[in-house]
């Protein structure tokens, strides 16, 4: 795609020059998707040396332009190579066509990457919610996890390290998709609001005999031993006043015992614990 060569004066250029020219757009297009992440100090550095090469070549307003070509990845060295391609009265001209360039390819990446986002939101909510999907049918339930992470998405925050063990051999269970959802969610959630924060979620899939084991685990203080035996009764909560109530671990155990005749357990001592759903292979015989 070509660029347009924005401010130049192109009666003044060469065919060379112009062809020259516009290949270093084109270059300098391709760096934005594969610019290095940098961290803030590399970023302040990078944008420090862009911003005294622009001064050095009375370029006005170099505070503006460093920061789009340091985050489309271009350098010094980068710039010289513009520099040396066209006539000095015409540096300015050609080095903010540059800007621009890379400016607009920024601006559709995000765009870009908005739909992307915006997709997926749309894609997990249907897959969450199951609202095309009949109410009782085989299930992968690596589909409804992940959907559900991504709802959840904006609870893990950057001091939360996810883990997923997953088995992606285990074959579908029998069950109802949106409730089994509502399970995953009841339990990552808990896991999250119990480490504050800080610590590592670790989800795990394997089979255990006629029995597919998804096991959600979290490295918060953990429930006392008192208090363990109690967690999936109704309206037990072992949160203060004003802090809501885990009635989600209720309903979750209701949703796998008695909904698809599984099994949940909770294990747990300060640093380790586990939440473990047990789903049939096989639906139980009818009647």
């Amino acid at each position: 795609m070509r660029h347009k060569l924005a401010g130049l004066a192109s009666g003044r250029l060469d065919a060379e020059t112009l062809l020259r020219l516009t290949e270093l757009q084109e270059e300098a297009a391709e760096r934005v998707a594969k610019s290095p992440e940098l961290t803030a100090v590399e970023e302040g550095d990078r944008e420090d040396q862009v911003s005294d090469w622009l001064d050095a070549q009375g370029i006005t307003g170099s505070y503006d332009v460093a920061p789009v070509l340091v985050q489309a990845g271009l350098d010094v060295e980068f710039l010289d190579r513009v520099a040396d391609a066209v006539p000095a009265d015409c540096r300015e001209s050609a080095l903010r066509s540059v800007a621009y360039t890379v400016e607009t390819e920024l601006l559709m990446n995000e765009i870009s990457e908005a739909v992307t986002r915006v997709s997926t939101l749309v894609g997990a909510a249907k897959q969450y919610s199951q609202l095309d999907q009949a109410p009782h049918q085989v299930v992968d339930v690596h589909d409804g996890i992940a959907s559900t992470l991504v709802m959840l998405g904006g609870k893990i925050g950057s001091g939360v390290q996810l883990v997923k063990a997953f088995d992606r051999s285990l074959p579908p269970v029998p069950g109802y998709p949106a409730e089994l959802n509502q399970v995953w969610t009841n339990l990552v959630d808990n896991a999250l609001n119990a480490m504050g924060g800080t610590g590592t979620l670790t989800i795990r899939t394997e089979r255990d005999g006629n029995h597919l084991l998804v096991a959600i685990g979290d490295t918060g203080p953990g429930v006392p031993d008192e208090l363990r035996q109690r967690v999936f009764e109704p309206f037990f909560t072992t949160k203060g006043v004003g802090e809501g109530t885990e009635l989600g671990l209720d309903i979750s155990y209701r949703i796998v015992v008695q909904r698809h005749g599984g099994d949940l357990r909770l294990r747990s001592v300060p640093g380790d614990t586990w939440f473990e759903v047990r789903l049939p292979l096989q639906a139980p015989p009818a009647g």
